[in-house]
């Protein structure tokens, strides 16, 4: 079953192709409390994140797989989380959709959603994850907005 996390859709004073080059760098240096990040290979990535959940403080194994890519128009990411020795399993997908308004403007569209989540996971993580999804969406089109 999935579930969507976070959604947001902002647009970036800047071409496509602009926004295309920076999307990837801002993605990896918008996610708090990643650690140890290793780029496998063009398509690959692996890292540690540590979050916080209530009371708990937690590190989760984080892989990261590009399934879909259309440059500049379009970026899918899956991302498998594990935690709590392999009690916490989450995995999402997370979709990026860059569409030129016009000459000098970039619509972007992201979405998060979870597409396999345990009982135990959903209630205790479900709205962390949100969260912590629509703060990376957040802090994604800041620093586009930044940059551009």
């Amino acid at each position: 079953m999935e579930t969507e996390i976070a959604a947001k859709n902002f647009v970036i004073h800047a071409s496509q192709d602009r926004v295309w080059r920076l999307v990837g760098k801002v993605i990896l240096n918008s996610l708090p409390g990643m650690e140890e990040v290793e780029i496998l290979d063009e398509r690959n990535f692996r890292a540690f994140l540590r979050v916080r959940v209530s009371l708990l403080k937690l590190t989760m194994r984080l892989k990261g797989e590009i399934v879909d890519m259309v440059p500049p128009d379009s970026l899918v990411v899956n991302i498998a989380l594990e935690g709590l020795r392999g009690l916490f399993r989450m995995n999402q997908k997370v979709t990026i959709d860059i569409t030129s308004i016009d000459q000098g403007r970039t619509a972007v569209a992201c979405q998060a959603m979870a597409e396999s989540m345990g009982i135990l996971s959903r209630g205790m993580f479900l709205r962390q994850a949100r969260r912590f999804a629509q703060s990376v969406f957040e802090t994604i089109e800041k620093r586009l907005q930044d940059l551009a």
